[in-house]
């Protein structure tokens, strides 16, 4: 009996001694919870995101692309992830680093165990998007993707297992994220936001290189057509909607107006694709439902969609037929309606006269069939064919020609007789350019019908007085591209 009540007396101790070190770990925790809320507190950008988090527990749910709280919050987030990010010494700020350059490369730090199949997918899907070609672009497709992943904790979660990598991305005394008590109120934040609902349409990211504000983005099935009933234009490798057809296709309850852009054909990304490419997909499409992807020019509440104020400020005044509702006034000053020829000449070179022509003598060399091409990688061969061609047929001098250089079209004239040797407008030509190794020839490339859908295709080659001239008159003809709208 005395052993049974010493043993009792025992077990109520050892009980009464583990009651109270649970309830003082209880205690200790709640402490520490409270100071990361202090904390929290005390850092602007964690007291925002906090705000931000207790307003958007109030909103009806899901949280979509147009609840008013959501560029706040993604704004945030990113001056959270930008805060003492380490920048590498270089030259001019060449090598300039944005948070996404660690994110991209955080799976190549994770074990198998530590495997999350969500970040994987999301950060392949970033990186092979079309629509995005800057860190910062990236980086906020990220971010979004995150959100409606409920991910957004575990890129940084996982940075932070490794000090060692934290340290080389973040100054210690300058960031939250490797600030260790900053980083613990950071993702219990993050860990609560992952309560929310988020419903956004992660391919509506084609101008978030330039923007956190997100444009209405409409997708559209069209009956089968031969033709859309729309006229575009290629601007700063958009394509925008200069004019529709009242009876077309695309006009058809306003699904397409002017201002709007077509960003996607068929699932394909149309942003920097050459000209021509839409008239293609539609014929390899022919007789299918027409699936086109819009970035409306309006945003809901009827303002003109900050990032195209200046674009379409400058087709105004560049396009008579293009007509649109009046705007808002504000917004940056249009670009130069220069058009420039690629990598070969990065300066602007304005060639034409206040008549919108430019005028020119050089040497007809020869015209030379490229077959079914007409891109600019035939230009190279077509300049050599033709001098071979000339010198097989022994001819020593090259004729003299007038090369005018209109509004709309190419017109070469023999300067010896007045003679019109050729007219091509400029949907016809594909492309124009000339060798590196002999500057002086020039020469473009015309279809027998507009370029887009023809399949004869001629290299009309030319000898400029130099070389100078020689590019004086290739960036005159790309102007001449600028200034074109295509029929779709």
């Amino acid at each position: 009996d005395r052993g049974a009540v010493f043993v009792r007396q025992v077990l109520q101790l050892l009980s009464f001694c583990c009651h109270t070190d649970t309830k003082a770990m209880q205690n200790g925790g709640k402490t520490a919870q409270q100071n990361w809320c202090n904390m929290a507190l005390s850092e602007p950008l964690l007291r925002e995101l906090q705000t931000i988090l207790k307003k958007l527990k109030e909103e009806p749910q899901p949280i979509t692309d147009y609840c008013a709280l959501l560029k706040p919050l993604c704004e945030t987030l990113e001056r959270i992830l930008r805060k003492g990010l380490k920048q590498p010494g270089s030259l001019f700020g060449i090598n300039k680093r944005d948070y996404w350059s660690w994110m991209e490369s955080t799976s190549n730090y994770l074990s198998n165990d530590k495997y999350n199949p969500f970040l994987n997918r999301a950060i392949d899907l970033t990186k092979t998007s079309p629509k995005l070609h800057t860190l910062q672009g990236r980086g906020r497709c990220f971010i979004r993707l995150a959100l409606a992943k409920k991910i957004v904790s575990v890129p940084i979660e996982h940075l932070l297992r490794n000090a060692r990598l934290t340290e080389y991305w973040y100054d210690t005394g300058l960031s939250i994220i490797a600030n260790p008590p900053l980083a613990q109120a950071l993702m219990s934040l993050l860990f609560a936001l992952t309560d929310i609902n988020f419903e956004l349409d992660v391919k509506n990211a084609s101008f978030l290189d330039e923007s956190w504000v997100i444009p209405v983005y409409k997708r559209l099935e069209l009956v089968p057509c031969k033709c859309l009933g729309m006229t575009i234009r290629y601007l700063e490798n958009r394509i925008f909607v200069v004019k529709v057809e009242e009876n077309g296709v695309a006009g058809e309850d306003h699904k397409i107006e002017p201002g709007d852009i077509v960003d996607e054909l068929f699932q394909e990304s149309l942003y920097g694709c050459k000209q021509g490419k839409v008239n293609r997909l539609l014929r390899e499409h022919q007789g299918w439902p027409v699936y086109v992807s819009v970035i409306k020019c309006r945003l809901p509440d009827g303002t003109i969609y900050p990032p195209l104020v200046g674009k379409i400020k400058q087709l105004k005044e560049e396009l008579k037929e293009f007509e649109i509702k009046e705007m808002n006034k504000k917004g940056p000053a249009p670009m130069p309606a220069h058009a420039l020829l690629p990598q070969d000449f990065p300066e602007r070179a304005p060639v034409h006269d206040p008549e919108g022509k430019a005028e020119f003598n050089a040497k007809y060399v020869a015209q030379v069939s490229t077959g079914k091409y007409g891109d600019v990688a035939e230009i190279e061969g077509a300049v050599e064919k033709a001098l071979e061609q000339n010198k097989q047929q022994e001819i020593a001098e090259n004729k003299e020609v007038h090369v005018e250089l209109t509004e709309t079209e190419v017109i070469i004239t023999d300067l010896k007789t007045n003679t019109e040797l050729s007219k091509h407008s400029y949907t016809e030509i594909s492309s124009c350019g000339r060798r590196s190794d002999m500057a002086k020839y020039f020469a473009f490339i015309a279809g027998d019908t507009q370029c887009s859908v023809s399949r004869n295709f001629t290299a009309f080659v030319f000898e400029a007085a130099s070389a100078e001239e020689s590019k004086i008159i290739l960036c005159s003809i790309a102007q001449g591209f600028g200034r074109t709208s295509w029929f779709v």
